[in-house]
């Protein structure tokens, strides 16, 4: 038993100081979450009285995920979606489609102003809302591009922006556009907005 003891002894003062017998510490540098939703998300317009989607993008959303619909005051509720249609264009781009779903949680009934679906991530379903933001992430001079900016943890500042606008061949803007660019920005302090996806559908008649 005795040596059982000083054996334990032994090994608690192994990484003491030799003067306070305190045992060193060490510095852990701990990460703050961002503000923002993890993720790379994409937005659809959403018909509030069919639970219907439109999106545009080049990759379909999947049968089963969630859409978080949400307007200026609040997340009016989560749609699942239960099927995707193509929409069909003058180029064969499979570029836009049409979702149905049913109302998994929450009332779309009473929106407050503008609505959009999101795809792809997951919202604070008690602070996220739509915020009016004074100039686009883009660069760009406001009132050219449409913005939908959303804040995520009610500080009023966006964390998240869709930003759509014309653009020529090369994705830069255009006042003879050649297509629709539509682009994704994250909130990521302390260095600001930057860009997480960009995507060209090319327009056709």
């Amino acid at each position: 038993m005795a040596l059982i003891l000083v054996g334990a002894v032994l090994s608690a003062s192994a990484g003491a100081s030799p003067r306070t017998g305190v045992r060193a510490g060490r510095v852990v540098r701990i990460e703050r979450k961002p503000a923002g939703p993890t993720g790379t998300p994409r937005y659809c317009t959403v018909s509030i009285n069919d639970n219907v989607g439109y999106c545009i993008t080049p990759t379909p959303p999947e049968i089963g995920s969630r859409m978080t619909v949400i307007d200026n005051a609040r997340v009016l509720g989560t749609i699942r979606i239960s099927s995707v249609q193509g929409i069909a264009d003058g180029c064969n781009q499979n570029t836009s489609w049409m979702t149905q779903g049913t109302l998994e949680s929450g009332d779309l009934s009473t929106p407050n102003g503008a609505i959009i679906g999101v795809i792809d991530v997951g919202l604070d379903p008690r602070n996220a809302k739509l915020v009016n933001v004074d100039k686009s992430p883009s660069g760009h001079p406001i009132g050219t591009d449409t913005i939908y900016a959303i804040d995520n943890n009610n500080d009023g500042a966006a964390d998240l922006e869709f930003v759509q606008f014309g653009c020529d061949d090369a994705g830069n803007m255009s006042p003879m556009p050649t297509g629709l660019c539509n682009e994704v920005w994250s909130a990521k302090a302390p260095r600001g907005m930057e860009r997480v996806r960009a995507e060209r559908v090319r327009t056709c008649y």
